[in-house]
């Protein structure tokens, strides 16, 4: 496992996955960091969680992805971490889609751990903080 000195990035899904393209937009701007070699972790938190519940569709001759698709052909990459914020769950009453295998839960403890500590294998004083 090599070391990294550049800063990871953390970025905050915080709107709903359709009405703008923040969450889409977040998703692919992750991926584009991890695969320079950021460590980069995805937190869906407050309304962005909705990307991360229910079964998402589009039309059958469609050349459009789903949020959730998105996340499952990136899923996987190294350097690419994702999580949803169970608070924001239990606040909404709705639960994350069981296909969703690469997004980890992940609560209060976990999310001051990627704030307040710094990953092993990185080492940069200081990391990146983004709000979509």
């Amino acid at each position: 496992e090599k070391t990294s000195k550049a800063p990871p990035v953390t970025i905050l899904v915080t709107k709903s996955p359709y009405s703008t393209e923040l969450a889409s937009g977040a998703v692919a701007f992750a991926s584009a960091c991890a695969h320079a070699g950021i460590l980069t972790r995805v937190i869906f938190m407050e309304e962005g969680i909705y990307a991360v519940t229910g079964n998402h569709r589009v039309p059958p001759d469609s050349s459009v992805y789903t949020i959730q698709e998105l996340i499952n052909a990136v899923a996987g990459s190294e350097n690419l971490h994702f999580f949803a914020f169970t608070p924001s769950f239990q606040k909404r009453g709705i639960a994350k889609d069981k296909s969703l295998n690469a997004v980890l839960d992940i609560g209060y403890p976990g999310l001051g751990k990627i704030f307040f500590y710094p990953p092993g294998n990185v080492q940069a004083e200081h990391q990146r903080v983004l709000v979509f």
